[in-house]
């Protein structure tokens, strides 16, 4: 080869690699952007209605139970929108979508909503919520999912397995949480957050149009090489997924999300319903994401199965303990019991991802999980329940989403590992036994100290016995 070929044929190669480095920078910074826009409007738009509510803890939760069904709606539209449409005409009907969101623009209590009733207060707040939030949010919630598969059509060299970019968008979403009290609320009016909310929007909107026109010129090229190659280059069509497999993704979102609500509920009860206080263990929730969604994983999943129980007993604990130091223990042990939980959760839905041609699907029954979740616990625990139990009842059901117990189900775990399954069934019942006895009690009820011993229990147990299942069951190795 001569040296004017070798130039010239490293001159196409660099190009190549600058190409592919854009499409992944577009991607991924759309992504932060539309991340960081719509976990802002959360706290923004919450801090605009709990002044009318008196600080309500409630507000909070059916704050989050709405948020999460309109991320339900979006991811549901993104997967409709990417199984039934062509590529060309999803651009244009996101864009189209975005475009409308701009009529609502910018975010602001609308006229006649300024008072809350006296009676049924949470379909008024979201009521609240659909007529001033709803639709832009509805348009930034369908990009995770949509983008990711845009992404997946860009013959990109990470396009077969696009599910880090959810990782990177959380960050965005961290950045919002964690800088909004910090940097946002001090500086800025909340009058202003809303137009500089509407100019972040329009910004977003023009990094979709240039990730779309990406898509369609990688994609076109791509289906172009594939022609010339020939039938063999064609994809084999994935398998599409089992209803046990959906069913798996929405019980491991539903746990995490659930028992995001009851703990944040749980630790703002008795003090100020602050916005710090809401945000912590959402970003906490948000981390998990970041930290799964990737190989390997950090932390050590056996680590965390591992610390898991032990972290539950001390939240458990905390409920024989009055006054603050009974509540500094259920804050510190809450916080390890559930970022255990969702790290676990997390991971092996992660770990059960279909490919790329089913991902839109996967964020649907993920998201429907999440809603169930959030659901339960804001709106229907406090009907059915008799006692505030479901936040316990949340912790305990944790130990149970270990990875050998969805492999092989819960019947067959039982067998593989009587002692550890058994022992965390048993913390269940006796936390939902126990703990309306102790709320009657004046004050701490030693016979609730039973659960977190039981929890202890199932703690030495899971150290000891073998992560996998039995060789009667699939076959497993060790995370």
């Amino acid at each position: 080869m001569s040296v004017d070929n070798f130039s010239a044929t490293s001159i196409a190669n660099r190009g190549f690699s600058r190409s592919r480095a854009l499409v992944l920078y577009a991607f991924a910074s759309t992504l932060f952007v539309s991340a960081m826009l719509l976990f802002s409007v959360q706290p923004m738009f919450a801090k605009m209605v709990i002044p009318r509510l008196g600080g309500a803890p409630s507000v909070w939760a059916v704050a989050m139970c709405f948020f999460q069904a309109v991320l339900l709606l979006g991811y549901c539209y993104a997967h409709l929108l990417t199984r039934f449409v062509s590529a060309s005409w999803a651009i244009f009907i996101h864009l189209a979508v975005c475009a409308l969101a701009f009529a609502f623009l910018p975010i602001a209590l609308p006229d006649g909503w300024e008072q809350a009733p006296g009676t049924y207060t949470q379909l008024w707040l979201i009521g609240l919520f659909a007529v001033s939030v709803g639709w832009p949010f509805f348009a930034v919630s369908a990009n995770a999912p949509l983008l990711q598969a845009w992404f997946g059509r860009t013959g990109h060299p990470h396009a077969s397995d696009p599910y880090f970019l959810y990782g990177a968008s959380n960050i965005g979403s961290m950045v919002a949480l964690l800088g909004y009290p910090v940097l946002v609320e001090p500086a800025i009016g909340l009058s202003s957050q809303g137009f500089v909310w509407a100019a972040g929007f329009a910004v977003l909107a023009a990094m979709i149009g240039v990730c779309g026109w990406l898509m369609f010129v990688n994609a076109r090229a791509r289906d172009l090489e594939i022609s010339d190659a020939g039938p063999a280059a064609a994809a084999v069509p994935s398998a599409k997924p089992a209803w046990r497999d959906r069913l798996i993704w929405i019980a491991l979102a539903f746990v995490p999300s659930g028992l995001l609500v009851a703990f944040t509920t749980h630790i703002t009860t008795d003090v100020a319903s602050a916005p710090f206080l809401w945000i912590g263990p959402l970003a906490l929730y948000l981390l998990t994401y970041i930290l799964v969604f990737r190989d390997p994983p950090k932390p050590s999943m056996a680590l965390l199965l591992k610390l898991q129980p032990f972290f539950i007993a001390g939240a458990l604990l905390s409920y024989a303990v009055t006054g603050v130091a009974g509540w500094l223990i259920g804050v510190v042990g809450g916080i390890g019991a559930f970022f255990t939980i969702a790290m676990i959760c997390h991971r092996t839905m992660y770990e059960r991802r279909p490919d790329v041609a089913h991902l839109t699907e996967f964020y649907l029954w993920m998201s429907f999980g999440g809603v169930l979740g959030g659901m339960f616990t804001a709106l229907l625990a406090p009907v059915i329940l008799p006692m505030v139990i479901e936040y316990p009842l949340l912790l305990v059901l944790g130990l149970l989403c270990r990875k050998d117990v969805v492999d092989c189900g819960l019947v067959r775990s039982i067998r593989a590992n009587p002692v550890l399954v058994s022992g965390a069934a048993l913390a269940a019942f006796a936390g939902a036994l126990l703990l309306p006895r102790f709320v009657e009690s004046s004050g701490g009820d030693p016979l609730f100290a039973a659960t977190a011993a039981i929890a202890i229990a199932s703690a030495a147990a899971a150290i000891k016995a073998g992560d996998g299942c039995s060789p009667s069951c699939v076959h497993w190795s060790p995370w």
